[in-house]
């Protein structure tokens, strides 16, 4: 029986990942709507086969979008977003999705329990090319969704160090009123993403307008490093790789003071170091030890 010393808990995953069609996909959606759906879609595991029920507490929630909110609100909160689906291109055509098939609300746990759509599996797991991943970390603090799209849009071509949209697609992909006017579009769009990614961002952007005639035709991003942001980050000099392990997150091991739920395992120089998702860790001597303790 492994021995249980009390350590620190262990963050929940940050990182999104999302087929290059997914990151292209229209869709309207406001600021405190696309931080639910990202925080849901940054716990998938994309070794897994099929999509998890995902957990979101309320005081997570509330912490991440800066508010308090009632269960009135959640309610029509969650039906507003079951009521936005978002439009992926395909390599034929495009096709429609919704985001969940779920949203639950536990009141006595003040918690949401979310399952994503099912068709939105080739676009979320099994991720081998083509894809685009992020911290979302970065894009919490963003208060304009506009803000957040124009982040994921250029996330994509990070190493390419420049994109180029004409201004109809931009419009398009961000879903901007057709009343806003260009200026209306440059101000309240191009010029907010700009500050917010720079004050917040691993990247940021200079953006050129390309005339035909007097009309801007098409906006060119170039996009750059946040050397400012990565600067005040502390790297680990040694991650630890934890990929081989990925398999045995969320299972349980029976330990003297009951069942313990496995988030996250790192080698360590002659041992195995497992942290549970109760505030605990412990040591096993190696992976045959951890499979004869794991229960199914």
């Amino acid at each position: 029986m492994p021995k249980l010393i009390k350590g620190h808990n262990m963050k929940k995953r940050n990182i999104v990942k999302q087929n290059y069609h997914l990151v292209n996909a229209k869709y309207k959606l406001n600021t405190s709507e696309i931080k639910f759906i990202m925080t849901a879609l940054a716990q998938i595991d994309t070794n897994d086969e099929e999509f998890q029920e995902y957990e979101i507490k309320v005081s997570e929630l509330e912490s991440k979008l800066q508010v308090k909110k009632n269960e009135t609100y959640l309610k029509q909160f969650a039906k507003r977003i079951l009521s936005k689906p978002l439009e992926v291109p395909t390599d034929t055509g495009w096709v429609v999705f919704n985001w969940f098939s779920k949203i639950q609300y536990i009141r006595g746990e003040a918690k949401f329990l979310v399952r994503i759509d099912k068709d939105l599996k080739p676009y979320l797991l099994d991720l081998k090319k083509r894809f685009v991943k992020y911290n979302l970390k970065y894009i919490l603090p963003l208060s304009s969704n506009y803000s957040i799209r124009i982040y994921q849009l250029l996330k994509e071509y990070e190493k390419l160090t420049r994109r180029t949209f004409t201004v109809d697609e931009l419009r398009e992909l961000l879903q901007i009123p057709k009343s806003y006017l260009y200026a209306d579009f440059k101000r309240k769009v191009l010029k907010v993403a700009e500050k917010e990614l720079i004050e917040n961002c691993d990247i940021f952007f200079e953006y050129e307008e390309i005339k035909k005639g007097r009309k801007v035709n098409e906006i060119l991003f170039r996009i750059k490093p946040n050397k400012t942001i990565l600067a005040n980050e502390q790297p680990k000099l040694f991650e630890p790789d934890t990929s081989k392990f990925e398999k045995y997150r969320y299972k349980k091991i029976l330990t003297k003071d009951g069942l313990k739920e496995i988030n996250f395992i790192e080698q360590q120089s002659d041992k195995l170091k497992i942290y549970f998702t109760n505030n605990y860790f412990s040591f096993v001597s190696d992976i045959n030890i951890l499979d004869k303790i794991i229960k199914s």
